[in-house]
């Protein structure tokens, strides 16, 4: 009978402590929840995201006052939040993601009392792309080395003062997408890979190329004549044949085609009375202006 009895006493005070602690559980939730729904609604963590942004890091290659405050303002959010918002680093986070300007979001702080420090990576614009429209009229989109559209539609160029020189790749066949999409086109494609192979090897230093050609790739409107043609600034036409990543056999290196340009430019710097330059053979081979009207051609030994 003693036995029973301790039991029964057993399971009453164990009742007991259960009873207590689950009542001190509740009423911390309870505090809890009111002390987070009075720093919720504190103005002190207030944040309101239309307010000017502070950048503290300017991208180096953007130093045009309007081009910056057009990023500026596209990364501008709207609204008020609280900094002790549970959900403030997936909005904030979202909202970065779909912006065209943003490659990715390195990271998101909060800074108290009332303060985010977000960290982006942007995109950065490596060539313009022309598209003929109405009454044969050129548009200008800009396009990062992942050949993904950014903002703007230009009529004119340059589209931006920039400190670098972007080419303008013409023949491209598909219309632009939405900004922040992948421009799909295989001839985009190879004009983007040429461009930073050319960058690799700094043959802006010797020769700035103005645009790079791709109305002939795969040979789409000559078969026997080159698919790219890169053409510089004083309006000489390089042929360099078939794209970097062609699976064609006999297509030279890029590099050997490099080597082919440079030693054209030891020649003529800058290609000075040059009308035309094929890189894409063993030995380059040159069209000068001779009589008028009337070039010479030869090859460099």
């Amino acid at each position: 009978m003693k036995i029973k009895e301790a039991i029964v006493y057993g399971v009453k005070r164990w009742g007991l402590f259960v009873s207590i602690v689950s009542a001190s559980v509740i009423m911390l939730l309870i505090i809890h929840k009111q002390v987070y729904a009075y720093y919720l609604n504190q103005p002190r963590y207030q944040l309101n995201l239309q307010m000017p942004l502070e950048v503290r890091h300017k991208p180096d290659w953007c130093p045009d006052p309007y081009f910056q405050e057009s990023i500026k303002n596209s990364m501008q959010l709207a609204g008020r939040t609280s900094l002790f918002d549970r959900n403030i680093v997936g909005k904030v986070l979202a909202q970065y993601q779909k912006n065209p300007w943003v490659a990715k979001v390195s990271s998101i702080e909060k800074k108290f009392p009332n303060k985010l420090v977000v960290k982006v990576e942007m995109r950065k614009p490596v060539a313009m792309v022309e598209i003929k429209k109405w009454n044969n009229r050129s548009f200008y989109y800009l396009v990062d080395k992942d050949s993904v559209r950014l903002p703007g539609e230009y009529y004119n160029l340059p589209v931006v003062t920039l400190p670098i020189t972007l080419p303008v790749i013409v023949g491209v066949r598909n219309s632009p997408p939405q900004a922040g999409q992948k421009w799909q086109d295989q001839g985009l494609y190879d004009a983007l890979a040429l461009a930073s192979t050319l960058k690799k090897y700094q043959v802006a230093k010797k020769v700035e190329i103005a645009a790079i050609d791709v109305n002939n790739i795969d040979g789409r409107v000559k078969r026997d004549e080159s698919e790219i043609v890169l053409i510089s600034k004083n309006k000489v036409q390089i042929e360099w044949g078939r794209p970097i990543n062609t699976t064609k056999p006999f297509e030279m290196s890029a590099e050997d085609k490099i080597r082919n340009l440079y030693r054209v430019l030891d020649i003529s710097p800058q290609l000075a009375g040059v009308k035309n330059v094929k890189v894409q053979f063993d030995q380059p081979y040159i069209v000068l202006f001779g009589a008028p009207a009337t070039p010479s051609a030869r090859r460099v030994r």
